[in-house]
């Protein structure tokens, strides 16, 4: 079923995706699609829906068509979604004509450029109740958050597969799909001492081979030791085999109860480890290109770490996304992508500076400025 123009990108795609997957009779599953498509459209011409009248309506004709409470709200969040966000995709030939418009605006006093985005952004931001992160909050695993303002929504967090004795399946990570095949991340906190062996656990249960630091390290919680020294956590083996004048370190992780050696691929952010403040957009551009070459060699999640999980992280999965939606299908929605990713860590780019930032990374590129080669010839 072709259900209007990519259902507004991805979120409620993904909502109702989700949802459907637990959802076995096809009928319930078509009813679904069917009565969003068909009340979206219907909305758009009115300026209104009843939803339950519809419903019955269908059922009337086929007693399944919406056979759960949990199918009739999945209907009532795509709708919301559709009807109150706003679609700001463009065409990656229509960017930079875009923003030259936005620049030539007269702004009312105390506004900037992309404000009313970033503000409309604000309100949208997810409210979550803390029934919703039980396992964060349990006894057992508070001790594992570096704060408690920063928790893994119980939804979107990786759980671990192999953990060990007195360990448990919680690490304060979240998952962030991506737009291609098989892309995703993890995202999560510098590991705390305790946690170290939750983050290689992670690493080794969901096939994770890339590792983005963009905060120091914890010295008392080293992910490794100086090359050729080994760091020994349960069954687990790590030792530094290499690296490079960018930055770049080569790890290999050894499981020796199930005698496996994997590779892992470590990327730094050298110039935004010293500073809050993110690094020029060329040199962020150059380590996106660099992880993104890389991925496409070994595939698998990518491992995304800052310190508290969200400062730095957010802004640099957003970035991920957006150019990568840009190569898959030519639109650039940078409010979509940061609205998604705010479904799932609602602290993801709070400030404004990041959201402005992005822009001005993807002009770079499409403006040809960067001798990004991965990106500049999109």
């Amino acid at each position: 079923m072709d259900l209007y123009p990519k259902l507004k990108k991805n979120v409620i795609l993904e909502c109702i995706i989700n949802h459907l997957r637990q959802i076995v009779a096809g009928i319930g599953r078509t009813g679904t699609f069917i009565a969003i498509d068909a009340l979206y459209e219907y909305g758009k011409k009115v300026g209104h829906v009843d939803i339950m009248e519809y419903v019955q309506m269908m059922r009337k004709d086929r007693m399944n068509m919406i056979q759960t409470h949990q199918q009739y709200e999945i209907v009532f969040e795509a709708l919301l979604e559709l009807f109150i966000v706003p679609d700001k995709s463009i065409h990656k030939d229509d960017f930079c004509g875009y923003i030259e418009k936005q620049q030539n605006k007269t702004l009312p006093n105390n506004q900037t450029m992309y404000s009313e985005e970033f503000q409309r952004l604000r309100t949208l931001r997810p409210s979550y109740s803390s029934n919703q992160f039980t396992g964060a909050n349990c006894k057992e695993n508070k001790p594992k958050n570096s704060t408690m303002s920063v928790l893994a929504h119980d939804q979107y967090r990786p759980y671990l597969m192999s953990y060990g004795k007195n360990r448990s399946d919680y690490i304060n990570a979240v998952i962030i799909p991506g737009y291609a095949d098989d892309s995703k991340m993890f995202v999560t906190q510098t590991p705390l001492s305790e946690t170290v062996i939750d983050f290689w656990t992670m690493m080794y249960d969901h096939s994770s081979r890339i590792i983005v630091l963009l905060d120091p390290g914890n010295k008392e919680a080293p992910l490794w030791l100086e090359k050729k020294e080994m760091l020994q956590f349960d069954d687990f083996r790590i030792i530094l085999e290499k690296e490079n004048s960018q930055g770049e370190i080569q790890l290999s992780l050894n499981h020796t109860k199930n005698q496996e050696q994997i590779s892992i691929n470590v990327f730094t952010a050298d110039d935004w480890t010293i500073s809050n403040a993110p690094p020029l957009p060329a040199n962020m551009l150059d380590l996106l290109q660099r992880v993104q070459s890389c991925w496409e060699s070994h595939n698998g999640p990518i491992t995304v770490v800052c310190s508290d999980g969200c400062s730095k992280s957010g802004l640099f999965v957003a970035l991920r996304l957006v150019l990568e939606k840009m190569q898959i299908d030519q639109e650039i929605d940078i409010f979509q992508v940061v609205r998604e990713i705010q479904l799932r860590r609602p602290e993801f780019l709070e400030d404004f500076d990041q959201y402005e930032y992005c822009y001005k990374c993807v002009r770079l590129i499409l403006e040809g400025d960067s001798d990004d080669s991965l990106y500049a010839n999109i």
